[in-house]
């Protein structure tokens, strides 16, 4: 009799001890729900935005990098109200925002970072969550678009060619996006100098992998650019596996979540994940679902 009854002490104490340990994990994502406001491009039904809401109770995340959505208007059409909504002030329908889950018992201190903003491009937004008196800032970003892989440095962007309308609009992203490296890296200097865990997540509009593939030094690549040593150091999942959204019509992310060294202590191992769309690709599924797939990570916080 004694021995069962420490056996099903032990048991109830596991169970407990499984629960707190649970309680201590929260689920962070990015997911950039393509054109979701008051847009020509957005062309979406009753039903579409149902099948978004379904996806996002797939993602049950507690903190949501959003881009490409206007305001938290939009953002409940597809989340729901049980989220706080954080947005930035840029005057365009492709606006950075977080949604935070009410229930997760999260404290939120939250800023507009405006200095990405290099020139017709977006802000980024910063939150600060605290829990179980533990802190963790994210930066949530979306970097200029259409500059994937190419070299970023002064020399290898001012030779690229111009005399069409399509390599003069490459030729402009690439310029755009290595102005964002300066404020970017900046910020991240400044959290790794106050010894902060952050992360860094969202739409970088970058191949990190082929940046390391094609061996980019610093001034080069994006992802050599941000990397530094110390505190500075940078780790995502990303950049070592492939995509799967739309059956790997998109096979290199360029959706990222990049933790620093402190933030990465916080990792549940093997906790990321990318939510892929059931449907076969087809031009207006991705227009109508998104053209991304969330991702997401668990943290222990």
């Amino acid at each position: 009799m004694k021995k069962t009854i420490l056996t099903t002490t032990a048991l109830v104490f596991a169970l407990i001890s499984s629960t707190t340990v649970l309680a201590k994990t929260i689920k962070i994502a990015s997911w950039n729900i393509a054109w979701l406001g008051s847009h020509e491009y957005n062309e979406r039904k009753s039903t579409d935005y149902q099948a978004l809401a379904s996806y996002a109770k797939q993602l049950d995340a507690d903190v949501i990098a959003l881009q490409e959505v206007e305001s938290a208007f939009w953002a409940k059409k597809v989340l729901g109200d049980s989220y706080d909504y954080y947005f930035s002030t840029k005057d365009w329908v492709q606006r950075v925002g977080i949604a935070v889950k009410k229930s997760a018992g999260l404290t939120v201190t939250a800023n507009e970072y405006k200095a990405l903003d290099v020139g017709r491009v977006r802000h980024g937004m910063e939150l600060t969550l605290v829990k179980n008196n533990q802190e963790l800032t994210l930066l949530a970003v979306h970097l200029k678009s259409g500059c994937f892989a190419k070299p970023l440095d002064d020399k290898s962007v001012a030779a690229m060619a111009d005399s069409t309308e399509n390599e003069l609009r490459n030729k402009e992203a690439c310029t755009i996006l290595s102005k964002q490296i300066k404020p970017l890296e900046q910020w991240i200097d400044t959290q790794a100098s106050k010894d902060k865990a952050f992360i860094v997540l969202g739409d970088f509009n970058r191949r990190f992998s082929q940046d390391i593939a094609l061996k980019h030094n610093e001034s080069q690549g994006l992802w050599q650019a941000l990397n530094d040593e110390g505190n500075s150091a940078l780790w995502t999942p990303t950049a070592s596996k492939n995509s799967d959204c739309w059956g790997g019509y998109y096979k290199d992310y360029i959706d990222h979540i990049v933790f620093n060294p402190k933030a990465k202590q916080l990792y549940v191992d093997d906790s990321f994940e990318q939510l892929v769309f059931t449907p076969k690709y087809t031009r207006k599924l991705s227009q109508t679902l998104s053209d991304h797939c969330p991702i997401s990570v668990e943290v222990k916080l």
